[in-house]
């Protein structure tokens, strides 16, 4: 009998499994048993990691993701990706390593807590060995960082929550196959990594092939056609501003409130349920936008506001900062009064790629008056 066949409980599920299928509470099934299953992670092996083992190791490794809890290794995994969990515990088993399904009540949260993870003792695995492994086949290694950290936004395949040090092993190896991943600053500790272009997705996912077919999960986290829905965020700053050569009383310096709404639209994650997390529009949109307007003058923070401040060309501004970011933007909307607004789309990324800019920006910030300018402008 498997390790699988002899954990799982409940028609063939999880008790977390099992209270999700009927909608009851986790703790009326755990009242209900006569004894909870303990998994022994005493039995050492002598096998050493295969090809294989040594990347999905490596892999967790550099994402910091194997945990050492007493004496032993530990693996976690969402409830939703346990099909995944099982696959790796598979694997992983010449190691030693088995499933194991944690409840503990949280006094925080005042409900019971459900962990997933696979584990090991840690004899079994050697941290150093894990560290020096050489990674024998990239694309397996890349399906584990994708799979724990990666997320697709309007074809564009991001990670998040890596280090520098796992983004260079990336850049390396995908470079050897004119792939490209570009590092997109958020804060001077926190930023995301896309596939530059659609192009490099669609190369990058046919190098996927083998193990899109045969890793569960991943093939439906990133491609299975799932509904579509907008969500938004709403997000606010003050700022003073005038607007020069203004009739009205703008032109005079006065401040006022902006509330802004992100708005996106995109597939549903099945892994997660959600379009995109709010918090990484609100950690995007705050650091690249709040933090650089909130009680500043809009004309003395950046030359495409100089002259003229509006909410159009403000929402402009925004739209093309956070674009890279967000590429399933689809609308920002600004009100500067409660009966004054702009509502902006502007273009995707794939024509931000190719053409930069707008160019309606730029009039100041590429102003040139020397006299050879002049001439030019004059005579052609």
């Amino acid at each position: 009998m498997s390790s699988k066949d002899k954990k799982i409980q409940k028609d063939g599920l999880t008790t977390q499994e099992y209270s999700f299928k009927h909608a009851i509470p986790i703790e009326t099934i755990l009242a209900s048993d006569d004894k909870s299953e303990k998994v022994s992670l005493d039995k050492l092996s002598n096998n050493q990691a295969n090809k294989e083992q040594q990347n999905i190791l490596k892999a967790y490794h550099d994402l910091k993701l194997l945990i050492n809890v007493d004496n032993n290794i530990h693996i976690y995994e969402e409830v939703r990706k346990l099909d995944y969990l099982y696959w790796i515990e598979n694997k992983l088993s010449s190691l030693d390593f088995k499933f194991h399904e944690e409840n503990k009540y949280s006094d925080e949260s005042h409900k019971t807590i459900t962990r997933n993870f696979i584990a090991t003792n840690k004899k079994n695995i050697n941290f150093i060995d894990i560290q020096n492994y050489e990674i024998s086949d990239f694309y397996l290694y890349l399906s584990i960082i994708l799979l724990c950290k990666g997320y697709i936004s309007n074809g564009y395949i991001y990670l998040k929550e890596i280090k520098n040090d796992v983004l260079e092993i990336l850049k390396k190896n995908l470079n050897q196959h004119n792939i490209q991943i570009n590092k997109l600053t958020i804060a001077e500790d926190l930023w995301i990594a896309r596939i530059k272009t659609k192009d490099d997705c669609k190369k990058l996912k046919s190098k996927l092939d083998v193990h899109l077919k045969n890793m569960p999960c991943l093939f439906e986290k990133f491609y299975e056609e799932t509904p579509k829905a907008s969500i938004t965020k709403k997000l606010v700053f003050d700022s003073a501003h005038y607007i020069t050569d203004h009739d009205g009383k703008c032109k005079n310096l006065h401040g006022g409130r902006y509330d802004i709404e992100i708005t996106v639209k995109d597939r549903i994650d099945p892994m997660t349920g959600f379009v995109i997390d709010y918090s990484l529009i609100k950690n995007i949109t705050k650091n690249l936008i709040i933090k650089k307007f909130d009680h500043k003058t809009l004309n003395l923070t950046c030359p495409e506001l100089s002259w003229r401040s509006s909410t159009e060309f403000l929402s402009i501004y925004i739209w093309e900062e956070l674009i890279e970011y967000l590429p399933n933007l689809k609308r920002i909307k600004i009100y500067e009064t409660e009966t004054s607004f702009c509502e902006f789309k502007g273009n995707s990324l794939d024509d931000y790629i190719i053409n930069g800019p707008n160019k309606i920006l730029k009039y100041f910030k590429n102003l040139n008056r020397s006299l050879e300018e002049k001439e030019k402008n004059i005579f052609g």
